[in-house]
């Protein structure tokens, strides 16, 4: 499962993940599996506010939008909640020497 990260408007100060290929995630096991794996979850009932420096605002579509400007702090915030819901980080494509 790969994913990728955009800006969602000029003006927002926050990056946005989503999945390339359509997946659900039911959030009450979503935070069950996040609180589990040390993560503090604030359960809104239709998205999960996951706290940390950067915090991130989950979606039940896979969604998640980071509040930071920073992208590699994103990526990392992005890469450990996919990964304690069982989704690889995305390969990196290196170039050719």
């Amino acid at each position: 499962m790969t994913y990728y990260l955009l800006k969602p408007c000029r003006t927002a100060t926050a990056f946005i993940s989503t999945l390339k290929k359509a997946r659900r995630f039911p959030l009450e096991e979503a935070a069950v599996t996040l609180k589990s794996s040390g993560f503090g979850i604030t359960d809104l009932k239709v998205m999960l506010v996951v706290a940390g420096d950067p915090e991130l605002t989950f979606y039940e579509s896979g969604k998640i939008l980071v509040k930071t400007d920073d992208e590699a702090a994103a990526k990392s915030a992005i890469d450990r909640v996919y990964g304690a819901l069982g989704l690889s980080p995305p390969v990196e494509a290196t170039a050719a020497a």
